[in-house]
């Protein structure tokens, strides 16, 4: 009965669309962005620094690696000068990246003898029986090079996160219950490398909240065994897999946005302040919620902008204090350079004037979206501090807090037939559309995704050679 219930509500979603956000504006640093000063950036960290607490690092590793070498294999099946151009640059540089190390002697040997043919290198790196890095988990992809070692993503959040200044720091992995005994085999690796253990739990995207896939005349689309496709819908599914764990402060962060280990300060700095400011905040809110203070709540407003200025004075009857105890989230922004993504925008919801994170597909189909993008100055670069608690530490049912009406349509080809299915609302885009929120201004040098394998090349994924 339930799975027919939620048919019938994927379908409606489907045939009536997805919702138009009431996007207003995009947040610029003043207006919605929170620009600190060096003196605050250190007067945050020393916060986070005294107070010595324990932290969680949540982050979303089920996604294969294959998308970083899809122009390899575009190359080898529908060749172009755009794709022949990345391949010959991925050719000619194929030393420099720390995959060259997993490559057997002999196909080192003749690469540098100049004999290796690049279609017998394409094989061997995507190859199911070979090293498979079409079907691999980008977490477990080699990414750098720290001589004599070569480290991959997930590896590398460990080593990172490890540097923080708190009392405990857990990690939490969203992963693909295949490779579970893969990640266990690399934390094996650098706990004997470091020596030193890291406490580190998995979770997986919970199957129950895939999507039914539908044909264009409405119909479930079966196998060839008859049975209904179903696909995973969406990076919003894993609130569940947030909601379960037990921190009063989590940093989220997504597992190729990593720096080369000798230029990760910077990085951990800026989660030091993110993490200060986060409870900064909540001591603040608290007091005011103790004090029963709404006059001081307004002013403090002033400086944070947590709310807009306008709503908030007019919920001084409105059980205020409520308001206070949402979940709250503390989210980097970096300038912005054509990153692909969403980024910060104000969104009417229900009439109020709200921050929220827009994805570009959200924006394409309003009237004003080429507006919207082009005043647009900051990407999200998903670096945020949650506390998933209320204000007395007990946490809240973050379902409570879901837009729903924020779900994706998504159109995709399965089996050569055209299908559309349902992504529940983004994990920080709809899931978080009730969180109290706070956007800041953070360096751009902490953003370094890699998307290609292409983009190991650039300056973050070198040794000592960024900024």
């Amino acid at each position: 009965m339930e799975e027919q219930r939620s048919i019938a509500q994927q379908l409606e979603f489907i045939q009536h669309g997805a919702h138009p956000l009431a996007v207003m504006s995009p947040c610029r640093v003043g207006d919605g962005i929170l620009s600190l000063s060096e003196d605050q950036k250190e007067q945050f960290r020393q916060l986070a620094h005294q107070s010595a607490v324990a932290v969680t690092l949540f982050i979303p590793a089920s996604g294969s690696g294959s998308r970083m070498f899809e122009f390899l294999k575009e190359f080898i099946h529908y060749p172009n000068p755009e794709n022949a151009q990345k391949a010959a640059r991925f050719y000619s540089r194929l030393s420099e990246f720390a995959l060259f190390r997993k490559l057997p002697q002999k196909f080192q040997k003749n690469y540098l003898d100049g004999k290796l043919q690049l279609e017998e290198l394409i094989d061997y790196l995507l190859g199911p029986e070979w090293l498979n890095f079409a079907n691999t988990p980008k977490g477990l992809i080699p990414f750098h090079i720290q001589e004599p070692f070569i480290l991959n993503p997930f590896q590398e959040q460990l080593l990172q996160a490890a540097q923080l200044s708190v009392a405990h720091c857990q990690y939490h992995f969203t992963i693909q219950q295949e490779f579970e005994q893969d990640f266990k085999v690399a934390i094996d690796q650098i706990e004997a490398l470091t020596s030193r253990t890291y406490e580190v739990t998995y979770s997986v995207q919970d199957p129950s909240t895939d999507a039914f896939v539908f044909k264009s005349d409405g119909q479930l689309f079966k196998d060839q065994n008859g049975r209904v496709v179903r696909r995973p819908a969406g990076h919003g599914t894993l609130l569940r897999n947030l909601d379960v764990l037990d921190a009063e402060y989590i940093l989220v962060k997504n597992i190729d946005n990593v720096q080369h280990f000798s230029q990760q300060t910077t990085s951990n700095i800026t989660w030091e302040v993110l993490l200060g400011l986060q409870m900064q905040i909540r001591s603040d809110l608290k007091q005011f919620v103790k004090r029963n203070d709404f006059d001081g709540l307004c002013s403090w407003n002033e400086r944070y902008a947590l709310y807009d200025q306008q709503w908030l004075k007019e919920q001084k009857h409105n059980a205020w204090q409520e308001l206070l105890n949402r979940p709250l989230r503390v989210c980097g922004m970096v300038k912005n350079d054509g990153q692909p993504g969403g980024g910060p925008f104000f969104v009417s919801i229900n009439g109020q004037k709200s921050k929220q994170i827009v994805e570009k597909a959200q924006l394409t189909q309003l009237p004003k979206a080429s507006q919207l993008l082009l005043q647009s100055t900051h990407f999200n670069p998903v670096m945020m501090v949650l506390s998933p608690c209320d204000l007395d530490g007990k946490p809240h049912l973050l379902e409570n807090f879901v837009d729903h009406s924020t779900y994706f349509v998504v159109d995709k080809q399965q089996d050569g037939e055209s299908v559309k299915f349902v992504e529940q609302p983004g994990l920080w885009n709809g899931a978080m559309a009730h969180w109290n929120t706070l956007f800041v201004e953070v360096p751009s040098i902490v953003f370094s995704p890699v998307k290609s394998v292409l983009d190991l090349l650039d300056l973050a994924h070198q040794a000592n050679k960024g900024a």
